[in-house]
């Protein structure tokens, strides 16, 4: 058996799986790099990542022993993580993210027991001297490179395909017509609603009121096309606020409101897909991955701004998404397999 540690932002998620890469078991922690920069220190995500490790086995019956290594991918290996590793530079496929894993057999890194496998991130070539002129150019991943690997080995899309990420980020990924990551473009999407919603005056407007109002009567499309009027005619950040005054002044319902501010972001999200075609990775195809209402809600502007032919497909089921995370760690596990010596490890 061996272990996929998911390491993100806000959660954390452990999978054992048999020697024949079917899943056995998993669990979910709340725990992730936000707590590294909250805190300020390593400990309280080395700490987390153990507890739900041993907590997955124990709940299994899963004797550690017979656990023979972990693969680890994600914000685990950023500087916020628990070890930083250098990202690999695009274009990156599955041959290169394999042939450069970094092997750590090191308790003080995280001490269950089994050398860790952590996969690299991966970062968009922007040129050795950059400055900030370029930095439309510059971005990166972790994370996201293994789950592009399973999208590719699930689904077989025709190339050259976009891939777009819908979670705490907006994440636009060009895979290439041989199937590397070509380059990314991230934008703050998720993090912005959450900002919105928990640490602003305006949170108590997008929050569920539990059918104590009136809906306006509005239709997706109605308030879809208001939020982009707003977004694009009195800018963002004002746009921002008039979920206030839909509630105060206007007949209107958490639900509408939400999706007004869903809407704003993802019309502001617009101007990033333009962005990444006239950089030169235009395609005809987006997969995204996210939120089943995020999905719809981008694919209804998707088809808008870059036009009625683009095939958009979605995939929202919180499993499927899963499985795209294991795929990838399976096929790049299997190729890690025929390189790794245990005296490389980093001890």
């Amino acid at each position: 058996m061996f272990a996929v540690i998911d390491c993100g932002t806000t959660n954390t998620t452990i999978f054992i799986l048999s020697d024949d890469s079917e899943l056995i078991a998993q669990g979910t922690k709340k725990i992730g790099v936000r707590d590294t920069s909250i805190t300020g220190s390593r400990q309280a995500l080395k700490n987390g990542v153990e507890q739900l490790y041993f907590m997955i086995l124990k709940e299994h019956g899963i004797d550690n022993t017979k656990i023979k290594f972990a693969i680890a991918s994600g914000m685990i290996t950023s500087e916020i993580g628990l070890i930083e590793i250098p990202h690999l530079v695009a274009p990156c496929g599955l041959k290169e993210l394999s042939d450069h894993i970094e092997v750590v057999k090191d308790p003080k890194v995280l001490d269950i027991g089994v050398p860790i496998y952590f996969i690299r991130g991966v970062r968009n070539n922007y040129g050795e001297d950059a400055t900030a002129h370029k930095i439309r150019q510059v971005d990166f991943m972790r994370g996201e490179e293994v789950q592009c690997m399973g999208i590719l080995e699930e689904l077989k899309p025709q190339l050259p395909v976009n891939i777009v990420v819908l979670s705490s980020h907006t994440k636009l990924i060009h895979m290439d017509k041989e199937g590397k990551i070509r380059s990314c473009l991230t934008t703050m999407s998720g993090q912005i609603f959450e900002a919105l919603k928990t640490a602003t005056n305006v949170g108590k407007s997008i929050v569920d009121c539990q059918g104590g109002e009136e809906a306006g009567g509005y239709s997706f499309e109605e308030i879809v096309a208001i939020a982009k009027d707003c977004a694009e005619n009195a800018g963002f950040i004002r746009t921002m606020l008039m979920p206030r005054f839909m509630q105060v002044l206007l007949k209107t319902n958490s639900e509408e409101r939400t999706l007004f501010v869903d809407a704003a972001i993802a019309v502001d999200d617009m101007k990033a897909f333009m962005d990444f075609n006239n950089q030169g990775y235009k395609t005809s195809k987006y997969i995204l991955f996210g939120h089943r209402l995020r999905c719809k809600l981008y694919t209804y502007l998707i088809k808008q701004y870059l036009g009625s032919d683009v095939e958009v497909e979605s995939i929202y089921d919180e499993q499927a998404i899963a499985d795209m995370t294991i795929k990838g760690v399976i096929i790049t596990a299997k190729n890690i397999l025929k390189h790794y010596k245990p005296e490389k490890g980093r001890n």
